[in-house]
C-alpha cells in the first residue's frame, strides 16, 4: 500500500500505526515538523486495516446531547494552576481515586510534548495546563486497550486524537472516559523547538518548564512564562513571538484548516475549554482566575460530571453562549496564503524575524480587538 491518506488530510493521530498487525507503519516528521505515517511495503500485507481505522476516512456525524455548563473548581490553588477553571483536575482526581489511569499530554525532559499515563495525584501537575503544539502519541492507543479492560482510563486530547482512539478500539468500553479540548488548531512542534532553542541561547540557560497560560496577569490577559535553571521570562500572550505565530494561523497542521471534528462530530464524552465572554452572561462567576465551559456529549459524560460537580461552582448554560466566544468549535482556522513560504523559510530566520515577516501588525490588532469584544456588551 502506498499511503494511508492524503498528507494534507492526515491529523497525525497514529491510529494507523497502532492498528497495523505487522508494524509496517512508522510516524515520520515532515519538513514542517508534523508527524505523518509512512508504510514499509516490505512488511505491509495490504490488509487495509489502516484505512478502515483512519478517523478522517471513516468519520460520520454522530449524536451528542450537548448539555452545557459553566463553572470552576472550588479549590483556588488548583484553579489558579489550571488554564481555565480547573475542571479537568476534578475529573482526573475522581478517576485516580477509583484506581484509574489518566492519559494526557506532558513535556518530557527534552521539552518534547508526548502523551503519558499517570496513576497518582502527585503526577497530575504534568498534565495540567494548555500546550499549544501537537503532542506525539506513539503506541499509547495500544496501552489504553490493555488497561481499559480492568481499570478506569481517562484519555484527554484534541478532538482528532480522541476520534483516532475510538476508531482504533472499534467498540465502546465502560471503563473508558474521554475528554477533548476546544481546539484552534495545532502549531508545528518544530516551530516550538526552534523557539525554545533560541530562548536558551538568548539566556545562555537551560529551559526547565514552559507555561503557555500563566495567570499572574489574570486569566483573560494570560502570559507565557519560561522557567530556566537560573532565569525566568514572562510575556503577555500578545507580546510573545510564538503566540503571535500561533494566533496568526500560519503555522498550523494542514488538516487543521479543514477539521473533521467540530461540534456535530465529537467522539469525547466531555468537551472542555474557556468560557470567553463570561462577563456578558454570568458576571457573578467571573473573577479573572478562570472559568470553564463544559459541553456534555454523552450520557457517560453526564454521569462523570455528576461525580465532580459538588466540588464546583457552576450553572447550566446554553451552547450558543459558549460558541459565541469559541468559534473554533464550529469552524476551522483559515489557511494563510503565505503558509508554504513560511515553512520553506522556517530554518532560515529566527522566530522574531519570522514574526516581522509574516505576522502583520493589523492581524495582531484585529485579534486583540476580537478578544476584547468578548468581554464587552455591544
Amino acid at each position: 500500500m502506498e499511503k494511508v491518506i492524503e498528507k494534507e488530510l492526515c491529523t497525525g493521530c497514529s491510529a494507523c500505526l497502532n492498528i497495523c498487525p505487522k508494524n509496517a507503519i512508522v510516524m515520520v516528521e515532515d519538513d514542517d515538523g508534523f508527524m505523518h505515517p509512512v508504510i514499509d511495503n516490505k512488511k505491509c500485507i495490504d490488509c487495509g486495516l489502516c484505512k478502515r481505522t483512519c478517523p478522517v476516512l471513516n468519520t460520520k456525524k454522530n449524536i451528542a446531547i450537548n448539555k452545557c455548563y459553566v463553572g470552576y473548581n472550588k479549590d483556588e490553588i488548583i484553579k489558579n494552576n489550571s488554564s481555565s477553571g480547573g475542571v479537568f483536575s476534578l475529573v482526573a482526581d475522581w478517576i485516580l481515586s477509583n484506581d484509574g489511569i489518566v492519559i494526557g499530554a506532558a513535556f518530557d525532559n527534552n521539552n518534547k510534548l508526548v502523551h503519558i499515563a499517570i496513576e497518582t495525584p502527585e503526577e497530575l501537575e504534568q498534565l495540567r495546563g494548555s500546550k499549544y503544539l501537537q503532542s506525539e502519541l506513539k503506541n499509547i492507543f495500544i496501552e489504553v486497550k490493555k488497561k481499559v479492560e480492568n481499570r478506569k482510563v481517562l484519555f484527554v486530547g484534541t478532538p482528532c486524537q480522541i476520534a483516532g482512539l475510538k476508531f482504533f478500539l472499534k467498540k465502546e468500553y465502560a471503563n473508558l472516559y474521554c475528554i477533548d479540548l476546544f481546539c484552534h488548531g495545532v502549531p508545528s512542534p518544530k516551530l516550538f523547538t526552534k523557539y525554545i532553542k533560541e530562548l536558551e541561547n538568548k539566556f545562555n540557560d537551560k529551559l526547565l518548564r514552559y507555561n503557555f497560560r500563566d495567570k499572574m496577569t489574570g486569566w483573560d490577559t494570560y502570559s507565557n512564562t519560561a522557567i530556566f535553571e537560573k532565569n525566568k521570562m514572562s510575556e503577555l500572550r500578545f507580546n510573545n513571538n510564538y503566540m503571535k505565530l500561533f494566533l496568526s494561523d500560519i503555522a498550523l497542521r494542514e488538516s487543521c484548516y479543514k477539521c473533521n471534528f467540530k461540534l456535530g462530530n465529537k467522539y469525547a464524552d466531555i468537551t472542555l475549554g474557556d468560557f470567553w465572554g463570561i462577563k456578558n452572561y454570568y458576571p457573578e462567576l467571573y473573577d479573572n482566575r478562570g472559568v470553564s465551559a463544559i459541553i456534555i456529549n454523552t450520557e457517560k459524560g453526564e454521569k462523570l460530571f455528576s461525580n465532580i460537580n459538588k466540588k464546583m461552582e457552576y450553572k447550566t448554560c446554553q451552547l450558543e453562549e459558549i460558541i459565541a466566544g469559541n468559534k473554533s468549535l464550529i469552524s476551522s482556522s483559515k489557511i494563510s496564503k503565505n503558509r508554504c513560504k513560511f515553512f520553506r523559510e522556517i530554518d532560515s530566520y529566527k522566530v522574531e524575524e519570522l514574526v516581522k515577516k509574516y505576522v502583520k501588525k493589523t492581524t495582531i490588532i484585529k485579534k486583540t480587538l476580537r478578544k476584547i469584544k468578548k468581554y464587552i456588551k455591544l
